[in-house]
């Protein structure tokens, strides 16, 4: 819903919102200025515009002395209809097309300036109210109060309503009004309260704390906007797994993802002298902390596949039979199954490349760490199954599955040698098997089967008899594995 949702904090002390990516039209730095150069018929007193969300809660902690939000976009709200609106929109030749989903909560889009904006309905309130009651009745309609602020372009005035500027001054995510009135009205509202208190380092009201879900709390709402809150759970929060563990004490994962909820029910990691951690939680509140640190130099799409992966390595040992514990024999094959579930519960959560990454870290996380030790028949196997492809991303691979050594109690430095030496050993495994004349061997063996043997016997003897020795020189030098991986990734075809 625009204007809902805050963006990153600049300034705020202690905040631990990991960095964001913002829209290709970036907010602009003085959004009142801007709109006066670019569109000043938008201050005309009879649209009642107001600069709503990030952008008018920084405009109020401006006027305060306090620090202020980074707002991402620029979101606006009128008092015109969608109809009203978007003659007026053609009209001054500004409308841009919006979806079908937008336009029936009465949001439309204008570009000015090189920057897209969105502005919406007023949404509460009798439309025959006067004007600066019905910009009150919107705010009041708000999910939290920190983005229940409006600056009103026509007459300057800033409307607080709800306290949102005390509670940002006093880092508080409090819902607007009664909490479980917002969750009813929007149950993804639950998860973005939680989601946001983490996100900056914010205390949650006690009243959203003590709402109780039950196993239908999310019945009903658009698996996207789900996933589109997992999303950003993982990618602007410093520390994703608390995150989760919040949810799962509150009873809120389990609702969402049961598979995923089983990561942080306390059951145990492994036996103590691999996981001295213990727990399975605290192995992926470090686990995904390891990751966060070590992937904020990478794009968006990137980070967010190692970081899927991350969360899904383990899903096997939520089914791991209780007489096996602490052990989980065979939990990577086995939860490959829960991987996919996951995924396919949420559209649009990871595309296919992050998808395969996910598949693949949770089923070799472990036997990937030992590849110099397999046969070279096995070797090849998992070339052929896995890794022949030119654009694989092994950095992002390695990276990930470093982060399940790494998301250990005081081995955070065995996470950065696994990586170097995974990324290493899968550089020298294509090389090998890439050496292999497969076009000449296609031409000897015009028989499928028998062409399909002869490779994997060239590409055996290859690794046979080809030295590691560059590729361990490579993983043991400072940061070389990384570097080479993370090369492999940006020259991808």
């Amino acid at each position: 819903m625009a204007g809902e949702e805050q963006s990153q904090v600049t300034g705020a002390p202690a905040a631990t919102g990991a960095p964001v990516s913002t829209t290709n039209d970036a907010a602009p730095a003085d959004a009142v200025a801007f709109l006066r150069t670019h569109a000043d018929w938008l201050f005309d007193p009879r649209l009642g515009t107001c600069i709503v969300g990030s952008q008018a809660l920084a405009i109020a902690c401006a006027e305060a002395g306090v620090a202020p939000p980074r707002p991402a976009d620029l979101d606006l709200s009128w008092a015109l209809d969608v109809d009203a609106g978007r003659r007026l929109l053609e009209q001054r030749g500004v409308s841009f097309p919006t979806t079908e989903g937008n336009q029936e909560r009465g949001t439309l889009a204008l570009k000015v300036g090189g920057h897209r904006i969105e502005v919406t309905t007023f949404r509460a309130g009798d439309t025959r109210l006067p004007l600066d009651q019905r910009i009150v009745a919107d705010l009041q309609a708000r999910d939290m109060t920190i983005g229940a602020l409006a600056f009103h372009l026509a007459s300057g005035a800033i409307v607080d309503p709800t306290g949102g500027l005390a509670d940002w001054r006093g880092r508080r995510i409090v819902a607007v009004g009664d909490a479980a009135a917002r969750v009813r009205e929007h149950p993804v509202r639950w998860l973005r309260y939680y989601r946001k208190a983490h996100e900056l380092g914010f205390e949650l009201d006690r009243a959203v704390r003590k709402l109780t879900p039950t196993a239908e709390a999310f019945a009903g709402v658009p698996a996207e906007a789900l996933g589109a809150e997992l999303r950003a759970g993982l990618g602007r929060c410093r520390s994703p797994g608390r995150l989760f563990v919040d949810l799962h004490e509150a009873g809120l994962l389990a609702a969402l993802a049961p598979e995923l909820d089983r990561q942080f029910d306390g059951r145990p990691a492994g036996p103590q002298r691999w996981h001295p951690e213990i727990g399975q939680a605290l192995h992926m509140v470090l686990a995904l902390e390891w990751a966060v640190e070590r992937c904020a130099h990478l794009d968006e799409r990137d980070r967010m596949a190692v970081l899927l992966a991350v969360l899904c390595h383990d899903l096997g040992k939520g089914f791991t039979d209780p007489l096996q514990l602490p052990g989980h024999p065979g939990h990577e094959r086995a939860g490959a199954a829960h991987v996919k579930r996951v995924l396919d519960r949420f559209p649009g959560l990871a595309d296919q490349r992050t998808r395969m990454l996910a598949l693949h870290v949770c089923e070799l996380h472990v036997e990937i760490r030992h590849l110099r030790e397999l046969r070279p028949g096995t070797m090849v196997a998992l070339y052929d199954g896995y890794f022949r492809a030119r654009d694989y991303p092994i950095g992002l691979f390695a990276l990930a599955v470093g982060a399940d050594s790494g998301g250990r109690l005081g081995m955070a430095t065995d996470g950065d040698r696994i990586r170097a030496r995974i990324t290493a050993d899968l550089l020298w495994l294509r090389q090998c098997c890439d050496r292999v004349d497969a076009a000449a061997l296609r031409a000897k063996y015009p028989d499928v089967e028998r062409f399909k043997a002869a490779l994997h016997e060239a590409r055996c003897r290859a690794l046979a008899v080809t030295p590691a020795a560059d590729a361990n020189a490579a993983a043991a030098a400072d940061g070389a594995g990384n570097r080479a991986g993370d090369a492999a990734d940006r020259h991808r075809t």
